[in-house]
C-alpha cells in the first residue's frame, strides 16, 4: 500500500533502527493521522522512542540516539553504543528567568529544582541533517543564512527530563518509596553514577512541516495538570482533566483507554512506561476560534507553562547572517510567544501588514532552522580560537 502523507513515513515504517511502532486500524485508515489524530499518533511515537534497544541493560531506544554533546561539537558523531546520561539544568526555566531578570519583571515565585537535568536526544536522520548541512557550527549557519530548510520526514527529537532516584518520594509527595521507584519510573544511569528516574519527555517529528508535538509526565508528577490542565483524547479514559485550584497537589493516575492498553500490549519495553501520561499534543498555532493553543509541561517548562506553546516557541528558533540567535531561545521582553508566527521575527519591512511571500520591500534578517532550537541555540563557535561551545552541553 502507498501513501503520500507525511505519515506514511512513521505508519508504514520509515523510522528507523526499531521498524514501525505499534499501531491502531484508525490511524491505518487516515493517511492524514499525524494531524486528525495528533493524541493517537502521539502514543505511538511514545511507544517507538521508548522501546527498548538491545537485550541487556535497560536502554529506551531515544537513549541510543545522539545527544547535543554529540552533535554540536568540532568531530560529530552519531554514538555508536549507549552511553550514561549526560545531563544539563533544564533550558526553557533557566532562559526564561534570565528573560524576566533582563526585562525587570517578577521572577516565578518558585526557584526551578536544582536537581532535575534535562537532555535532548535526535535520531539518525535529525542528526544527518544537521551534520551534512553544517548547521552545528557557526560557520555553517553563516553559510545557510537565507536558505530554506527542511528536515527529512523520518526526523524525531526527543527532551528528556530526570531526576535522582533518592529525590523521587519526596517529589511525588511519598505516593512511591524509594524502593518501588525502579518499577512505575523509567530509571538509568547518569555519568555520575547516580541513578535517575525519568519524569518528563516532549516528542517531536516531522510527519507534518511543522512538526508534530507531544508532552508527557509521569502521573505521579505533583503538578502535572496544573495551570493548563490535562488534554488526551485517546489513552486517558478521562480525556479532559482540570487543573487543581490548588497547584502541586497531585492528580489521579491517568486511567488509559482500552485502546492504548491495546497498543501496550505489543509494546517491548520497560513496563515502568505505562505510568507515564500524555499531558497535551500540538499540530496547529491557534484553534478554529483563532485563540492561541497552549502547550506546557510542568517540568520542562517550570514557571512559564502559562505562556508556553512547543509549536510557536520553536518557530522562532533562527538565526541572524552572523550565525547568531535571533532572539534569547524565544523568549523576548520577558515573555514566551504564543499564537501564528510573527514575519517580524525573519523579516525587515517597509510596508504595512498584511505581510506577505514576494511583497516588496522584505529583507531578510533571521532563517528559520525548521523549528529546532538547537541549531542556533547550540551551534559551536567554530569562529573564534579556541572554538566556543554553545549552551547545550551536558555537564
Amino acid at each position: 500500500m502507498t501513501r503520500s502523507s507525511y505519515a506514511a513515513a512513521l505508519l508504514c515504517g520509515a523510522i528507523l533502527v526499531a521498524g514501525p511502532p505499534a499501531r491502531s486500524q484508525s490511524v491505518l485508515q487516515d493517511p492524514n493521522s499525524a494531524v486528525n489524530s495528533p493524541d493517537e499518533v502521539a502514543w505511538q511515537l511514545f511507544i517507538h522512542v521508548n522501546t527498548k534497544a538491545g537485550l541487556t541493560g535497560n536502554n529506551a531506544l531515544f537513549e541510543t540516539w545522539a545527544s547535543d554533546s554529540d552533535t554540536f561539537t568540532l568531530n560529530p558523531q552519531f554514538p555508536p553504543s549507549p552511553a550514561p546520561l549526560v545531563l544539563r539544568p533544564p533550558i526553557v526555566p533557566s532562559v526564561g528567568r534570565e528573560a524576566l531578570q533582563e526585562s525587570g519583571a517578577l521572577l516565578p515565585s518558585v526557584p526551578p529544582n536544582p536537581n532535575i537535568g534535562e537532555e535532548s536526544r535526535r535520531n539518525k536522520a535529525t542528526f544527518d541533517f544537521i551534520v551534512q548541512n553544517n548547521l552545528y557550527k557557526v560557520s555553517g549557519l553563516r553559510a545557510a543564512f537565507g536558505k530554506v530548510l527542511s528536515f527529512p520526514k523520518d526526523s524525531i527529537e526527543v527532551k528528556a527530563n530526570w531526576m535522582p532516584v533518592s529525590d523521587i518520594p519526596a517529589f511525588t509527595l511519598n505516593r512511591v518509596t524509594l524502593a518501588d521507584v525502579p518499577k512505575v519510573f523509567h530509571v538509568n544511569t547518569g555519568s555520575d553514577g547516580k541513578q535517575y528516574a525519568l519524569i518528563a519527555m516532549h516528542v517531536i517529528s516531522k510527519l507534518v512541516p511543522n512538526w508534530t508535538w507531544a508532552t508527557f509526565e509521569h502521573q505521579l508528577n505533583p503538578a502535572r495538570c496544573d495551570i493548563l490542565g490535562c488534554k488526551d483524547k485517546f489513552g486517558a479514559a478521562q480525556p479532559d482533566v482540570p487543573p487543581n485550584r490548588q497547584p502541586s497537589r497531585g492528580y489521579q493516575p491517568c486511567t488509559k483507554t482500552a485502546a492504548l492498553t491495546t497498543l501496550f500490549h505489543d509494546a517491548k519495553w520497560d513496563p515502568a512506561f505505562e505510568n507515564y501520561c500524555l499531558k497535551a499534543s500540538q499540530v496547529d498555532f491557534t484553534d478554529n476560534t483563532g485563540l492561541d493553543i497552549r502547550v506546557g509541561n510542568s517540568i520542562t517548562e517550570e514557571g512559564f507553562v502559562d505562556r508556553a506553546s512547543c509549536m510557536t516557541c520553536h518557530g522562532r528558533a533562527g538565526w541572524d547572517r552572523n550565525g547568531r540567535p535571533t532572539s534569547n531561545a524565544g523568549f523576548d521582553n520577558g515573555l514566551a510567544p504564543l499564537g501564528p508566527l510573527n514575519p517580524a521575527w525573519y523579516w525587515s519591512f517597509s510596508a504595512s501588514p498584511p505581510i506577505f511571500e514576494g511583497e516588496a520591500g522584505l529583507t531578510r534578517t533571521g532563517t528559520s532552522a525548521d523549528f529546532v532550537w538547537s541549531i542556533p541555540f547550540c551551534a559551536i563557535d567554530d569562529t573564534v580560537t579556541p572554538p566556543k561551545p554553545g549552551r547545550c552541553l551536558g555537564k
